[in-house]
């Protein structure tokens, strides 16, 4: 029933995003809540016959616009905020190709993607909740958090330095959402719940205070937005159907 669901919709201009709403897939549907557009959301698991479908590697997410198909969370999300901007009541989320923000925007996306993501939170899952695929190292492991740390307080104090509400000036934006799908990656392998009280102060090794201090104050203020909570039901959702 999904496939034909993919197959019908992807004839006509619809918005279809492939994936389990608990990996990557919650940074789009993140993004397409608070463009508030329209869209449909197959949630299907990796390597899935829908999955297949659009990425040769089976890997989530995808999107299909119309006959348009493409992968990689991030992509997709600057992929959107470019086709979507200016047109409605979409909320601009990607800056204009061109501008000084584009460039901060590019760079904010392509550290978290290289450094953060792929070095450091999918080596974790690689190596220790996937490493009856992978093979387990916790040797791996223990040298990626430890990097994690490294990157992570590096970035804070840049960011704290730019005296900005948000990752690219004082809008909220795609930027923003996949730091904070990272944030809540960190936090649901207890790399960021590893505190030691010192004269007080509540620090994550590695971390700054006061950076972790800003970090505390950020994530929660991006918490609160609306679309997060729709997207957080939506992956309340996915978890529900897969215990089934």
């Amino acid at each position: 029933l999904a496939m034909a669901l993919v197959l019908q919709l992807c004839h006509s201009m619809a918005l279809v995003l492939i994936g389990d709403a608990r990996f990557r897939t919650a940074r789009n549907i993140w993004m397409l809540e608070e463009m508030g557009v329209e869209f449909e959301h197959v949630n299907a698991m990796p390597r899935s016959p829908e999955a297949l479908s659009c990425n040769p590697t089976g890997k989530v997410p995808s999107l299909k616009h119309g006959d348009f198909v493409m992968y990689e969370s991030a992509a997709i999300n600057t992929y959107l905020g470019d086709a979507f901007r200016g047109k409605g009541a979409a909320l601009e989320l990607v800056p204009a190709s061109g501008t000084h923000a584009r460039g901060r925007y590019e760079q904010v996306i392509s550290f978290l993607c290289c450094e953060i993501d792929s070095q450091c939170l999918w080596v974790a899952r690689k190596h220790k909740d996937l490493g009856h695929i992978y093979g387990a190292c916790p040797d791996a492991v223990a040298a990626a958090q430890k990097y994690y740390f490294r990157c992570l307080n590096a970035f804070l104090t840049e960011f704290r330095s730019l005296g900005s509400e948000y990752l690219v000036g004082d809008n909220f934006s795609a930027a923003d959402i996949l730091f904070c799908h990272c944030i809540s990656w960190a936090n649901a392998i207890e790399w960021l719940t590893e505190a030691v009280e010192t004269d007080g102060t509540v620090t994550v090794p590695g971390i700054e205070p006061q950076n972790l201090h800003f970090l505390h104050a950020y994530w929660e203020k991006c918490k609160q937005r609306p679309a997060f909570q729709a997207m957080e039901r939506r992956k309340k959702e996915a978890v529900a159907a897969a215990s089934k």
